[in-house]
């Protein structure tokens, strides 16, 4: 008698020899998931509010704070760290929403808006929008077929901490990745129309959150000078013109934005991490946290360029995650839902690997690692266990962002020795004729 249990594995069986890479991947995205439910009925759901940022208060305050920073004076009185481009958009929603609202004070404006009928609603259009967005996106990078396709969305994207984190501070970073992938999709397009529409797309990226500018490097990796300029004129201007709307200038701007990253607290990427270990455990002065800090952002920075550029046999996926690693570790604000910046290459691979290889296994794991939901409740062990006494969310997203490192030195290594190898055996080459 053929039971439940015995056509679950068979059906399991088959999903494996069809596509072990995809199946193996989102059985570790559900396995975790099915924890962090049973986590969360356990504690009565503090296993939950323990994964987002300590105050519970501050809900999609990401979005409201925004639309308040956007409304005065943006740069020269509440300093914000975004680009021109997406203050003015949050400077539209502003006069759409803040009309129905009545507060004594610009203090109390965003939770306000929160609070408000036409706050909310903007926040929910966008929302919407973005991971419909996305989704159409998904579909085609990602060419499985019906019920496949739907769980690995929902795995991938809705349910994986870093876009749980990013949506619960209603952060504008998922606007960032559709606009990235629509770059990723188009950039090397025969239509110039397509071409010329995804560097618009990576101005868009870098007009909301900067450092995706990184991704033109995918141009320059093919020796296309030409597109490369053009690219980086577009995406120029869609960072830089928009400042004429405001009040800052990019002295102003780019002064804010290094000052706040360096001095935002956590574990997600190398700044964080060296100044937790030199500075905290150390007890090393300031100033020479900082030096060896920079030293290592530098070099690590430097390499992935150089294998980015010059590692020709790399495949795409690898050049994307290596790029993704870079704009969790070494760029931007060191945040939990930085970790997003890996989608891109986790698509791609899932898209273009389909045999189980020793190689592949090992970013099976590593990729869904930077994905998973972690229970709160595991928060206190692993601190614990690394010697760390921090907010369960900030310990999550560094046990995800181990694995980007992880990611990162594999991938490095295999450039390096490949570019190494290959100008030897030039040089050999030379020596012989």
């Amino acid at each position: 008698m053929v039971t439940v249990v015995d056509r679950i594995g068979q059906m399991y069986r088959k999903e494996y020899e069809r596509n072990p890479v995809f199946t193996l991947f989102l059985t570790i995205l559900i396995a975790f998931f099915i924890v962090f439910v049973i986590a969360a009925v356990v504690t009565g759901g503090d296993s939950i509010h323990m994964v987002f940022l300590a105050d519970k208060r501050d809900t999609f305050m990401d979005h409201f704070n925004s639309i308040k920073y956007s409304s005065d004076h943006p740069y020269t009185r509440f300093h914000v760290i975004y680009p021109p481009l997406v203050t003015s958009f949050y400077t539209v929603l502003g006069y759409l929403t803040i009309p129905f609202v009545d507060v004594a004070s610009i203090e109390e404006l965003a939770p306000a808006l929160r609070s408000s009928q036409m706050g909310i609603m903007s926040f929910l259009i966008i929302t919407l929008v973005t991971f419909y967005a996305l989704y159409l996106i998904f579909s085609r990078i990602v060419r499985e077929e019906g019920i496949r396709k739907e769980l690995m969305f929902l795995f991938a994207v809705l349910l994986a901490y870093p876009f749980v984190y990013a949506l619960e501070r209603g952060n504008s970073i998922i606007m960032a990745l559709v606009f990235c992938l629509l770059f990723i999709l188009g950039h090397k397009s025969e239509n110039k129309y397509v071409r010329y529409a995804s560097y618009i797309a990576l101005g868009c990226a870098a007009g909301i959150k900067l450092y995706p500018a990184i991704l033109w490097l995918l141009i320059l990796k093919d020796r296309n000078y030409r597109e490369a300029g053009i690219c980086a004129a577009i995406v120029a201007v869609l960072v830089f013109v928009p400042f004429v709307f405001t009040d800052g200038s990019p002295l102003i701007f780019f002064d804010k934005v290094f000052s706040y990253a360096s001095a935002n607290p956590g574990f997600t990427n190398l700044n964080q991490i060296i100044t937790g270990i030199f500075g905290e455990w150390l007890g090393l002065s300031e100033g020479g946290v900082s030096v060896i800090s920079y030293a290592v952002i530098g070099t690590f920075t430097l390499l992935s360029f150089i294998v980015i550029l010059f590692d020709k046999e790399m495949k795409f996926w690898k050049v994307l995650a290596l790029i993704g690693c870079n704009l969790v570790l070494g760029l931007g604000i060191g945040a939990q839902y930085q970790i997003i910046y890996m989608t891109p290459a986790i698509l791609y691979f899932l898209a273009s690997e389909k045999n189980m290889t020793r190689e592949n296994l090992f970013y099976v794991v590593c990729f869904a690692m930077t994905m998973v939901l972690i229970p709160g409740l595991a928060a206190p062990w692993l601190s614990a266990a690394i010697g760390v006494e921090a907010y369960p969310s900030a310990v999550i997203g560094a046990v995800e962002s181990f694995f980007v490192i992880v990611i990162a030195i594999a991938l490095l290594r295999e450039g390096i020795v490949r570019i190494y190898r290959g100008r030897s055996a030039a040089h050999g080459a030379e020596a012989t004729a």
